[in-house]
C-alpha cells in the first residue's frame, strides 16, 4: 500500500492515528485510532456525512475512547504498527477507491473501509446508524 496514493486530508488522518496510539501508549495502530484520526482531521467531511446519516459524533468519540482504552499499553520507544484491522480497513479503502475509478484514497473510502472490517470499531459505526 503506498501512502503517495492517499489524499493529504486522508494522510494527516492516519498520522493523526499514529499520535493517538502513541499518545495512549498502545503499540498497535488500531482501526479506532483511524476513525477518531478521521474524525479530528477531516472533522468538516466526518461531520457533514454523519449528519446526513443522523449520527451523534460525540457518542462515536466516546465509544472510541473507551474501545481505545481497552487497547494494551507499552512502554518504550517502539513505533507504532499497523494492527490486521487497521490493514484490512486501509487495503479495503484503497480497492474501493480503484473501483469507483478514483486515483487517491479519500476520507469516505477509508470509513467505507473501516465498515467492511469486522473489527469493535466497524460494529461502534454500526451501532450509531
Amino acid at each position: 500500500m503506498n501512502f503517495n496514493n492517499f489524499t493529504i486530508k486522508s494522510q494527516q488522518a492516519v498520522q493523526k492515528a499514529v499520535e493517538i496510539a502513541k499518545g495512549n501508549g498502545n503499540q498497535a495502530i488500531e482501526a479506532a485510532h483511524l476513525l477518531k484520526g478521521m474524525i479530528e482531521e477531516g472533522e468538516s467531511v466526518i461531520k457533514f456525512i454523519f449528519q446526513k446519516l443522523g449520527i451523534n459524533d460525540t457518542i462515536i468519540l466516546q465509544s472510541l475512547d473507551r474501545e481505545i482504552a481497552k487497547y494494551p499499553r507499552v512502554s518504550g520507544g517502539q513505533d507504532p504498527y499497523l494492527s490486521k484491522s487497521a490493514n484490512d480497513a486501509l487495503t479495503a479503502a484503497f480497492d474501493y477507491s480503484k473501483k469507483k475509478g478514483d486515483e487517491y484514497v479519500t476520507i469516505e473510502t477509508m470509513l467505507m473501509g473501516i465498515l467492511s472490517t469486522s473489527s469493535p470499531t466497524a460494529s461502534i459505526l454500526k451501532d450509531a446508524g
